[in-house]
């Protein structure tokens, strides 16, 4: 929403609004938003008494923000009138943006949108669940769900477009959990074909979630306010969902929370995934669907004279093409200068080994590299392309407490964020790109 109190930053500072999320919409293929505010200098004339209309120069913003797709279903579309709806797609098409789910008649509302990026067609659809917005007839006016026709509307996309996204708007405002009404519709979209369905008008966060009817789908009843001038709990904060997707669907999302209480949208962090999880462009994407793990490269070790070996994997942990053998081990326990600094940090197991990882040749197991001591042992790891997926226990419980990822960096391991609870470390080429990356399967939460 550009209008009213976002209106000033706008005008005043536009390129300063979408600054802090600007590397990650122009880094996607296609970027897309609900946009709240009809871009027009016509008068308000609907009932309803927010006035959110914005200046037809605020275009320009979107597109300089990295913005693809807008949709324009929403229970604001028609705040200016129907020719209020043709000001905006005419502003934003301008600037080079194209729309969907709005139009000078019903065929033109209800045209879908596809664009073709790496040889794949990705197809749009956006409705209004408000009813508040004119349906668009022989006037101007927005595509309106209908649960009649939208599935059949759906199918037909499906079978011409490799990925459909549909938009959504509507359910009750302020709902921090899922909107009953709006997973309802979101069913009975993904029965049709949908990948990611894509909704907005709670005006605060919801949880994002794989369908339950398809566990390759994706479904956001609510993203927040993304950029608004309200108050109140919630409602200042956002959220992107980033889905990776290729010819075969939705294989991964990833869902970042941000915050635009000084009416500049700035990033704050990704949300850790809740279950199977990939390490990917340096953070944790949720799994779609199943994934065939790839062999972890487990190898047994008859003489390993560094330690009391844990466990072994080998593969081309370094990326450079070579075969090492990465082994988890321990050792009697030799303080260091690290562990002196940390005195609160148990270092040693009951016998007095500490815990360690180390890269070795595959000839003779010459030493590449090894972590000194560890609080967080190494129960069970697999190696991936460059990277190695992990398994932790604690130093005097057999039990798996965390997973996470190891990613070679040259000279040793960068390594991601911790998942808590248990679960099953394993590789595989989740974006198609001939590496495997880390991954974590079976994911469940530790007893207490």
């Amino acid at each position: 929403m550009l209008g009213r109190g976002v209106a000033g930053s706008a005008a005043s500072n536009p390129d300063e609004v979408f600054a802090g999320v600007r590397h990650l919409l122009t880094g996607a293929d296609i970027a897309g938003a609900n946009l709240e505010s009809p871009l027009t200098t016509r008068p308000h004339t609907s009932r309803n008494e927010n006035v959110v209309l914005a200046s037809p120069d605020s275009a320009a913003i979107l597109a300089d923000a990295g913005f693809d797709v807008v949709s324009l279903p929403n229970n604001h579309a028609a705040d200016a009138g129907p020719p209020g709806i043709l000001d905006t797609i005419a502003a934003v098409e301008a600037v080079g943006l194209r729309t969907v789910g709005a139009g000078a008649d019903s065929d033109a509302a209800a045209a879908p949108l596809e664009i073709l990026i790496s040889g794949l067609v990705v197809g749009f659809l956006a409705f209004d669940t408000t009813g508040v917005a004119p349906a668009a007839g022989e006037e101007p006016g927005v595509a309106v769900w209908d649960r009649a026709t939208g599935p059949a509307t759906v199918a037909a996309l499906r079978a011409t477009s490799d990925i459909v996204v549909v938009s959504i708007h509507g359910g009750s405002e302020y709902l921090p959990t899922n909107d009953p009404q709006m997973a309802d519709i979101a069913e009975e979209l993904v029965a049709a074909g949908a990948d990611v369905v894509w909704g907005h008008g709670a005006h605060v966060m919801q949880p994002v979630y794989p369908s339950e009817l398809d566990h390759r789908a994706v479904v956001a009843t609510s993203l927040g306010n993304f950029i608004f001038d309200q108050s109140g709990p919630g409602r200042t904060t956002g959220a992107m969902l980033e889905v990776l997707a290729g010819a075969a669907g939705v294989v991964a999302y990833r869902v970042a929370v941000t915050e635009h209480g000084e009416r500049r949208v700035s990033f704050v962090e990704w949300e850790q995934p809740e279950g199977d999880a990939v390490w990917l462009d340096g953070a944790w994407w949720s799994l779609v669907g199943p994934h065939r793990l790839d062999d972890p490269g487990h190898t047994t070790i008859a003489a390993f004279r560094h330690g009391d070996l844990t466990a072994a994997a080998e593969g081309d942990v370094t990326g450079t093409g070579a075969r090492h053998v990465v082994a988890s081990f321990r050792r009697p326990f030799a303080e260091t200068d690290y562990a002196r600094l940390r005195p609160d940090t148990q270092w040693a197991d009951r016998t007095g080994r500490s815990a360690h990882l180390g890269v070795y040749t595959m000839d003779n197991l010459t030493e590449v590299w090894v972590a000194g001591s560890v609080s967080m042992p190494v129960a069970d790891l697999a190696v991936c392309t460059g990277s190695i997926a992990v398994a932790h226990d604690s130093l005097d419980d057999s039990t798996v407490m965390a997973t996470g990822a190891w990613v070679w960096n040259g000279f040793g391991f960068a390594t991601a964020p911790d998942l808590p609870g248990r679960g099953t470390a394993g590789c595989a080429d989740v974006d198609g790109d001939g590496r495997t990356e880390p991954v974590v399967v079976n994911r469940a939460e530790v007893a207490p």
